[in-house]
């Protein structure tokens, strides 16, 4: 692939804000009452001990907004970087800002239950050596992980580490482990790239770069999945954890595929995970994981609600936000969480009833006052254009129904055309300038993406393409948005970060993963074509865990059985880590014949045939250029 670009345009800096971003800006300002400082005492709230933020020596706290920044994203920014160990009540605590989830320990009558460990064993640690540094250091009695997103369960083994037992319970919402594999290696290459993108990976922290994600201002990447031992399966489900009594609620195809919600009954405290929020979340993420199910997300906040009623409530926590104390607040709270999403599908099935399209939606929406108004419900995160697109694509899939739209050209042939019919690249260019000078950066994004695709070495095409990203990631209230134009200015201007790193898979997670689970993903590794006329019967036992299984390859797909077969080509025998490792190329076979850790019987030459039918994806692709 095409897209870097000599070194000599390395040292290009980010540009400041035109008067155009700076009066968008200002005007933007003026809409919203920044008045209003309610959400800054309920993050001030309780703090016990700071902690060091990513963003910290920004001092960023009661400045205003500079022009680089949307004011409401820079007030999201501030209240965000407020970080370290916070008591919400006593027994219950919440450590925010040492990653994207935050983590609550909840004190039983033997230790600590940990509820969510965070995206990584760093953060996991520094998140509890906190708590013990001011909360008596008693051990882990169980791990509740409310959701199958990697931010909440990546510091799972470090947590451990603390555990009372090797055994303590890792307690799930049901079909976890399935959800959580299919999210985080079948397509975990191009997730993580256009993640890269969502939360600014690479861009400088700073005025004119990342300040955020939205939900939170750090991500941490690598991961300590451990299997879960305990899956709450029942819709409502009681129990009692170290002698403390929690009530589940579960709320699945909602924020994620798994999750859910309780209640801790001895400390009064209602836990939402990541269905309520402090902005308007993601029905559709731009990384590019499933659509959600808007009205199953209404149904799972309103189902909290009404059995919640009944029920004392001292504080409402959430995964990415600080609490809400008191019942009043917490259900004035929910209630306009829920009936954000709910005007958001309702209005957006509407409109496209009345024949309007997915982009003409988007363009047509807008919150009512008392949704819009409200803090809580801004898009930092999610955004209402992508919603409701994402609403609509849920229903009615990406088709326009417009005849035009069935077979379209792809993006660098159809970039080749426009640009031949507009004239020439030279001459959309000028044009573009003048747009660019008059403030019409949506439009000029819009029509420089196709000199860019149509000639990825024009230069004037691509610097006035990144000075147009610059200025809308300069405006965005959304913080993805904001990472997303400027990296793409970034790579545009310098190329992508780094160029040539081949996914062998996520080795940590992925040893962990049942046959079934990996059978996943290596058919979607085997390239077709090359497949073509290859027809091949392996025979895989799995000594470690006691498993056979036979893989057969004809008609350019895999497909397995789970017993073994009678007249296989090849015959391989090895523990499930060496199996794993040999098809994932993070392992030579002939080491692992030569260490014993292998055996194969019947045509040895299968095995390099079938392992050379299988795709390595490159984790550095090619976005804003070919």
């Amino acid at each position: 692939m095409s897209g870097t670009v000599p070194t000599s345009h390395l040292s290009k800096l980010p540009k400041n804000a035109t008067p155009v971003t700076k009066k968008a800006n200002k005007d933007f300002f003026e809409s919203l009452d920044f008045e209003n400082k309610q959400d800054y005492e309920d993050a001030d709230r309780g703090l016990i001990a700071p902690c060091e933020n990513r963003i910290e020596n920004l001092n960023i706290q009661n400045q205003p907004s500079p022009d680089t920044v949307n004011p409401s994203l820079w007030r999201n920014v501030q209240l965000q970087a407020k970080s370290g160990l916070y008591k919400v009540v006593e027994g219950v605590y919440q450590v925010r800002g040492l990653s994207l989830a935050t983590v609550i320990f909840v004190e039983g009558k033997r230790g600590v239950i940990v509820i969510d460990t965070s995206s990584s064993n760093s953060a996991a640690d520094a998140a509890i050596e906190l708590y013990f540094s001011h909360r008596p250091k008693r051990p882990v009695t169980a791990i509740i992980i409310s959701q199958s997103h990697a931010d909440h369960f990546g510091g799972t083994h470090s947590i451990l580490q603390y555990a009372e037992t090797s055994t303590i319970p890792i307690i799930v919402p049901e079909h976890f482990t399935q959800e959580m594999f299919s999210e985080n290696v079948l397509l975990g290459p191009i997730m993580s790239r256009r993640a890269s993108y969502q939360f600014g990976i690479g861009l400088p922290v700073g005025e004119q770069g990342f300040l955020s994600a939205g939900i939170g201002t750090v991500f941490h990447s690598g991961n300590g999945f451990e299997m879960p031992n305990r899956e709450i399966k029942e819709e409502i489900e009681q129990l009692t954890i170290d002698g403390i009594n929690f009530e589940f609620l579960l709320t699945p195809n909602t924020e994620a595929p798994a999750e859910m919600h309780f209640y801790i009954q001895d400390y009064k405290v209602l836990f939402v995970s990541e269905n309520v929020n402090k902005t308007m979340h993601q029905i559709y993420t731009i990384r590019g994981a499933k659509t959600r199910d808007t009205l199953e997300w209404v149904k799972a906040i309103d189902k909290t609600i009404d059995l919640s009623i009944s029920k004392e409530i001292d504080a409402l926590v959430m995964a990415h936000a600080w609490p809400v104390w008191g019942k009043e607040q917490a259900f004035e709270h929910l209630v306009l969480q829920r009936d954000l999403y709910k005007y958001i599908h309702d209005q957006t099935i509407r409109l496209a009833n009345h024949g309007y399209t997915m982009e003409e939606i988007a363009e047509e929406l807008k919150l009512p006052e008392p949704l819009d108004q409200y803090w809580g419900n801004r898009g930092y995160y999610g955004t209402l254009k992508h919603n409701s697109k994402g609403i609509y694509n849920f229903y009615l899939g990406y088709y326009s129904g417009h005849p035009s739209d069935l077979d379209p050209l792809p993006q660098v042939e159809s970039g080749q055309k426009y640009v031949s019919y507009m004239g020439g690249s030279a001459h959309v260019v000028k044009q573009a300038k003048a747009d660019f000078e008059n403030g019409q950066y949506r439009w000029v994004a819009q029509v420089l993406k196709h000199v860019v695709m149509a000639e990825p070495d024009n230069k004037e095409a691509k610097e006035l393409l990144a000075d147009t990203f610059e200025q809308l990631g300069y405006q965005a209230e959304s913080a993805n948005w904001r990472n997303s134009y400027l990296i793409g200015a970034s790579e545009l201007r310098n190329g992508t970060r780094k160029k040539g790193a081949i996914a062998k898979g996520h080795s940590g997670m992925m040893l962990k993963m049942p046959f079934d689970e990996f059978f996943k993903l290596l058919s979607v590794r085997l390239n077709g074509p090359k497949a073509a006329d290859k027809k091949m019967i392996m025979n895989v036992s799995l000594s470690d865990v006691e498993e056979k299984y036979t893989i057969y390859l004809e008609n350019c797909v895999l497909n397995k059985s789970n017993k073994l077969d009678d007249n296989p080509d090849l015959s391989f025998i090895s523990n499930k880590a060496t199996f794993y490792a040999i098809v994932s190329g993070i392992l030579d076979p002939r080491e692992a014949v030569t260490s014993n850790k292998l055996e194969l019987f019947g045509d040895q030459t299968k095995l390099d045939e079938f392992l050379n039918l299988l795709d390595h994806f490159d984790q550095f692709i090619n976005i804003v250029t070919p």
